[in-house]
């Protein structure tokens, strides 16, 4: 099977990317129009809940086969489900997942665009150079507000929440694994670019 051109591997990443766009899209529509509702609608009961990433530290004591008391737990992640009140929180937690999914729908747009020049078998595109290279920085800083959104989560809940033998705490979740990947796609991008140059000198020389 080809990698680029029609009915190719890349055709079949643009059609996926397709799907996910609008997947991405129509999840935005759905949280813009939360947000706008969380503004003016009162939130009765139970009917809206929050899920929280949250880091917990349990204080109770672990015993091995022997008795021993030596292993303990360091620190626990997951969420915390709980009624959503109308009220800053909810609305700057609502703004931060819109932005998120802003930039992720930005990140697939922008994916789309490069699938389809190599799906028409035009793999060198200056255009395509600089949607890489911004979607390797979208990347990075789409992770790192993600990392700081929630430590702003976690943090929230170890002011506001408190349990028998549990302990909420603060956490960074950074992954260096996508900030490496998204280094690595500012590289491609550079390799785009000046395969484009190549071909572009070839076609002038011609």
């Amino acid at each position: 099977m080809r990698t680029v051109g029609k009915g190719s591997i890349a055709s079949f990443v643009k059609l996926v990317l397709d799907v996910v766009w609008w997947a991405v899209a129509v999840g935005l529509g759905l949280l813009a129009t939360l947000l706008v509702c969380s503004t003016f609608l009162k939130l009765p009961g139970d009917n809206l809940t929050m899920s929280l990433p949250v880091a917990v530290q349990i204080d109770a004591p672990i015993y091995d086969a022997g008795g021993e008391t030596d292993a303990h737990f360091e620190k626990l992640q997951g969420n915390l489900r709980f009624p959503a009140k109308k009220g800053p929180f909810l609305f700057g937690s609502l703004v931060v997942v819109v932005l998120l999914f802003g930039v992720l729908l930005w990140i697939v747009t922008q994916l789309r665009h490069v699938f389809r020049s190599l799906s028409q078998g035009l793999p060198f595109v200056l255009a395509n150079a600089r949607r890489v290279r911004w979607v390797g920085l979208a990347v990075i800083l789409g992770e790192l507000g993600r990392a700081a959104s929630i430590y702003f989560w976690s943090y929230y809940t170890s002011l506001h929440f408190t349990a028998d033998g549990l302990r909420f705490a603060a956490s960074v979740d950074l992954s260096l694994i996508t900030i490496v990947s998204g280094l690595a796609i500012l590289v491609i991008a550079e390799v785009f670019q000046q395969g484009a140059q190549l071909q572009e000198d070839q076609s002038l020389t011609i």
